[in-house]
């Protein structure tokens, strides 16, 4: 895989990156835990990372305005391997990019919560394994 928007691509890593750090000090520091906003935060992790992957491999410039994790992760399938655990997180992961900003929509707890940190935790590294390898070939 060529990395062809290298800057573009690490601006996207850079929002992933603050996303996951808002979703752990929420989680770390609020009581009671806001678990919708820390899900939401988690979800927007994982979003911005899998797009980083796909502004790297050139993406017409823009990664596609398109919140459903499952689909991005599609795009990427002839490019790099997923393993199957990646399109199980995205199950979990894309219903908290929209139904939580809705009230009453979902109902999570802290259990939701910390496996959302936790998943959204592997996608970030997954993502800058895939483009530190990349960028360690060129």
């Amino acid at each position: 895989m060529e990395i062809k928007n290298l800057d573009e691509c690490k601006r996207w890593l850079h929002m992933a990156d603050m996303d996951f750090g808002v979703a752990e000090h929420l989680f770390k520091t609020y009581y009671p835990k806001p678990c919708e906003i820390v899900c939401y935060h988690c979800q927007q992790c994982a979003e911005k990372a899998i797009k980083a992957i796909i502004i790297a491999v050139g993406a017409s410039g823009e990664a596609p305005k398109v919140h459903d994790l499952s689909y991005l992760l599609n795009q990427l399938a002839d490019i790099v391997e997923i393993d199957e655990k990646y399109y199980d997180y995205a199950d979990t992961l894309t219903p908290y990019g929209v139904s939580v900003r809705y009230p009453n929509e979902l109902f999570l707890e802290e259990r939701h919560a910390e496996k959302a940190i936790q998943m959204a935790d592997e996608v970030l590294k997954w993502v800058k394994s895939i483009l530190e390898s990349d960028e360690n070939n060129e």
